[in-house]
């Protein structure tokens, strides 16, 4: 079934962006692990390893960007979802043993200097991510401006609380970040 091909594509590369980078996914890799003939990944993804980066960032960035969604929408606050949010990533950091990461955060590091539909990937997954905080926020009465700073201050904290946690191996950087941002959305 040729949507199932593209679809474990998506996913297998989903996963490895998150583990390992784009730098270190080869397409022999991406083709082995999900089970897929070389051709299909031709096929479905002409642009080659590229083209099937930015699909398995899109579908993560919507994904999480939904979960975002429902989390803020289940939370008494954005600062009880927030809390959420960081406790359900130390839960997946632990349960990866350190291995799993953001792929969007991975790639930007990684490569997106090099690739302009990888920055805009990463870029727009950034943005869509402060756009659902922002809304939030605002709804709780704080102006666009001071919504749009509090959410870009709670994406920079997590994705640098993550990445200090990888390299120590250790989710006290996440809960410190989680526990300060918390502080700081109750407070405005």
């Amino acid at each position: 079934m040729a949507s199932d091909t593209r679809d474990r594509l998506i996913r297998t590369t989903s996963r490895l962006l998150r583990t390992q980078g784009y730098g270190t996914t080869g397409l022999n890799q991406i083709v082995a692990e999900a089970e897929a003939p070389k051709g299909s990944m031709y096929f479905h993804f002409p642009g080659g390893k590229e083209e099937l980066a930015v699909a398995a960032l899109d579908r993560f960035a919507e994904r999480v960007g939904q979960a975002l969604g429902r989390g803020l929408d289940g939370a008494g606050s954005v600062a009880d979802a927030a809390v959420a949010f960081f406790d359900d990533e130390i839960a997946r950091l632990e349960s990866s043993g350190f291995v799993d990461g953001c792929p969007v955060a991975t790639v930007a590091l990684d490569a997106s200097a090099a690739h302009d539909a990888l920055a805009a990937s990463t870029g727009g997954a950034f943005q869509r991510w402060t756009a659902i905080l922002a809304e939030a926020l605002e709804a709780e009465g704080r102006t666009p401006e001071a919504a749009h700073a509090g959410a870009t201050v709670f994406l920079a904290t997590f994705e640098g609380a993550l990445l200090m946690a990888k390299a120590q191996r250790s989710t006290e950087p996440l809960a410190t970040a989680r526990d300060a941002i918390a502080a700081l959305l109750a407070a405005t």
